[in-house]
């Protein structure tokens, strides 16, 4: 089997380097892509939601939350370049929540807010969702 090396980075930090990957679960702006052996070269944009990479038998999975960016695919190397990115094991479960408690209740009362403010806010709403889903994903499988 010939495996991926996946690196996922964001402009704060190297999440992750040198991931060895047998496949990958991509979010894209057009929704979620299964990367395979001998994959198309392919330069996308990444949607916010869950890049699962699975090691086969050689590698364990790995989960991580993916907060829009570019993923490119070019012979055995995939890069990922999003904004924001965090691995499942990581997560505070305690504060993604208080974060989704705190946009929701901004969004209740959109009065004074700008459209740039509230589009702000629902995407905090969506990466503390996405942070939560992350958090429980980790507590139900083994990673």
């Amino acid at each position: 089997m010939r495996y991926y090396s996946v690196d996922i980075l964001s402009p704060s930090k190297i999440v992750a380097k040198n991931v060895q990957a047998e496949s990958l679960l991509i979010p894209t702006e057009k929704g979620q892509i299964n990367v395979l052996e001998n994959h198309t070269h392919l330069v996308t944009k990444l949607g916010t939601g869950m890049l699962s990479v699975f090691g086969g038998p050689d590698y364990g999975d790995r989960h991580f939350s993916i907060t829009t960016g570019v993923c490119k695919i070019l012979d055995n190397k995939i890069i990922v370049l999003t904004n924001v990115s965090e691995e499942s094991t990581d997560v505070d479960a305690e504060r993604a929540k208080l974060a989704l408690k705190n946009g929701e209740d901004k969004l209740k009362n959109t009065e004074g807010l700008s459209l740039e403010d509230i589009e702000k806010y629902r995407r905090k709403v969506e990466r503390a969702k996405l942070r939560i889903q992350l958090a429980g994903y980790t507590k139900n499988h083994t990673i």
